[in-house]
């Protein structure tokens, strides 16, 4: 029967344990070494994004596309980055080289500072690039910048040496460390003892005692005394040999039990304590990794706690900042849209006020030439009667264009204040939307398109006419704008109807209509087909806001290319009997 050495066995399990503890230990470090690097690389796009940010932000407002690709070959010959993504204001890619991520994985809305997560080896920055213009923060599109795994590991190459030739080393100390604490203190002993056991002679006892060296009140010492006892008892059994066989015989079977017993007692201790080592060990080494983990998951925890502090309070700055501008933005569309409608009446009242100013110039020299001849007494009848029916027609003229610049000034006045105003005023409605299209004249006369409206005479309701009067304005110029491309008598169609206290408008163009993906933005700010234009993209957004939130209604919009544009809008009111 192959005999298995304890000491073996022992240095077998200790070596075992400690080798998956460095492991586990070396494979942390390595880990944490990546992800230390990854965060440098990350830091380093950073920074190379903050110092490009600001040249090709004006670059992208400046539309200079060979900057721009200057910029980007510049950015990818940097080491750390791997590719460079940079798209305009609508989401468009400028730019796309290197190594970069799917479109999906970066942001829809202004994000600002944002870290892009790895997929497939590739991680990264994105950033809106802004431009500050007048006090005003304009967003002119967005930059990533990406990074890769390789490079990561490339950087670590000397540190992942570094880590496993330390574990290499320090395993390699400890296995010769124990090997010798082992040999010295278990099996050279055990040995010796083994040895010394086996040159017992029964007729030497004297020389077949045990006699271990360098060991100081241990289990080997215990078994050393005993044996030696043993032998001290064997001879009292021989002196006692002689007078009896009887007794030599019991002495013999009870020396028999004695040596089972030390036996049994020997092994029993030796398990005993091997394994109250190995559970000591093993405790030592849960202790050790709990603690380690505790360790680390509170920095873990601290580090996320301070990240997202930190990024809400940025979210709550960009979104209070965006709000505002949307804001300027809204009220700087209702002052231009206003602005037109000064510019279109003042032109048509110029028109009528000219022709009656050159009217009384032209009867007040009449007048002086009819003067001069009756202080000179050269005044005759027919004279006298060219003058009066000269007169009469220039009375005639002035009275009508004087009417007709009056016309236009009081349509437009209470349409100017209703704009200018959020007041809630008791309206005719067929009355006030007429008043409404007749400001609009100076934009219509100019083309051949029309108006068409369907509404009873005798409504009667209490509204916010201001915002009656922003939806309709921006309805119609809307339509002028962008639906008549190409068609030369366009009708816009307004129907109106009461239905209890709910009033339900639809208003339709017959004009190029909108493709679906062009329906499904309709409502967003800055949506525009009009942009090279000067459109602002914010007509139908305002037009939404003003159902939605000042009126508390509900709208839809229905179209198809060709076959023009519908809009379907809703609210209550107080109607006035």
């Amino acid at each position: 029967m192959a005999i298995k050495s304890i000491s073996s066995s022992l240095l077998t399990r200790v070596l075992s344990v400690y080798f998956v503890l460095t492991l586990i230990v070396t494979a942390v470090q390595i880990g944490a070494e990546y992800f230390d690097t990854k965060r440098v690389l990350i830091a380093e796009l950073q920074n190379q994004q903050s110092t490009f940010n600001g040249s090709l932000t004006r670059s992208l407002w400046e539309f200079n596309s060979n900057q721009i690709d200057t910029i980007a070959d510049g950015l990818i010959g940097i080491p750390a980055i791997a590719g460079v993504l940079i798209r305009d204001d609508a989401g468009n890619i400028l730019v796309q080289l290197g190594e970069t991520t799917e479109m999906s994985d970066l942001p829809d809305d202004n994000s600002e500072g944002m870290l892009l997560p790895e997929r497939e080896g590739i991680f990264g920055y994105y950033d809106s690039l802004i431009f500050e213009f007048s006090g005003h923060s304009t967003k002119v599109g967005d930059v990533s910048l990406f990074s890769t795994r390789d490079i990561a590991i490339d950087r670590i190459k000397v540190s992942l040496g570094f880590i496993i030739g330390n574990a290499i080393i320090k395993s390699t100390f400890l296995i010769v460390l124990f090997t010798i604490a082992f040999n010295r203190m278990l099996s050279r002993p055990l040995s010796d003892l083994t040895q010394q056991i086996k040159g017992f002679r029964l007729d030497n006892l004297e020389r077949s005692r045990i006699r271990l060296n360098d060991q100081h009140n241990n289990e080997l010492v215990l078994v050393e005394q005993a044996y030696n006892q043993l032998l001290d008892n064997i001879e009292e059994y021989q002196a006692d040999l002689d007078r009896t066989q009887k007794k030599l015989k019991a002495a013999n079977r009870q020396l028999d039990e004695q040596n089972a017993i030390l036996e049994q007692e020997v092994a029993r201790k030796t398990s005993r304590l091997s394994q109250v080592m190995l559970d000591l060990e093993q405790r030592k080494n849960e202790l050790e990794m709990r603690q380690e983990k505790l360790e680390r998951e509170v920095g873990q925890r601290r580090a996320i706690e301070n990240t997202l502090r930190q990024s809400n309070q940025r979210l709550e700055s960009s979104l209070n900042h965006l709000r505002e501008t949307q804001q300027q933005l809204i009220e700087s569309e209702k002052m231009a849209s206003l602005g037109g409608l000064v510019a279109g009446i003042t032109h048509d009242v110029n028109t009528p006020i000219g022709i009656s100013v050159t009217a009384s110039s032209y009867l007040r020299e009449k007048l002086d030439t009819l003067d001069q001849s009756l202080l000179n007494k050269e005044l005759t009848q027919a004279q006298l009667k060219k003058f009066i029916d000269e007169g009469r027609e220039s009375l005639n003229l002035l009275d009508n264009n004087l009417h007709r610049a009056s016309d236009l000034i009081s349509s437009f006045k209470q349409v100017a204040v209703d704009q200018a105003s959020d007041a809630i005023r008791d309206i005719n409605l067929k009355s006030y939307i007429e008043d409404l299209v007749q400001s609009l004249q100076p934009h219509l006369k100019k083309t051949k398109h029309q108006v068409q409206l369907e509404c009873a005479d005798d409504i009667f309701i209490r509204c916010p006419a201001g915002a009656l009067s922003q939806i309709f304005t921006n309805l119609i110029l809307n339509s002028l704008r962008h639906a008549f491309e190409g068609v030369e008598e366009g009708i816009m169609t307004i129907s109106i109807q009461l239905n209890g206290d709910t009033l339900q408008v639809s208003y339709s163009d017959n004009g190029n209509g909108l493709s679906d993906a062009q329906l499904n933005r309709l409502f967003d700010p800055f949506f525009t087909t009009k942009r090279d234009q000067g459109g602002s993209g914010l007509g139908t957004h305002i037009v939404r806001n003003l159902v939605t939130q000042t009126l508390s209604g509900e709208i839809r919009a229905e179209s198809e290319p060709g076959k023009g544009l519908s809009y379907f809008f809703s609210f209550p009111v107080q109607v006035l009997n």
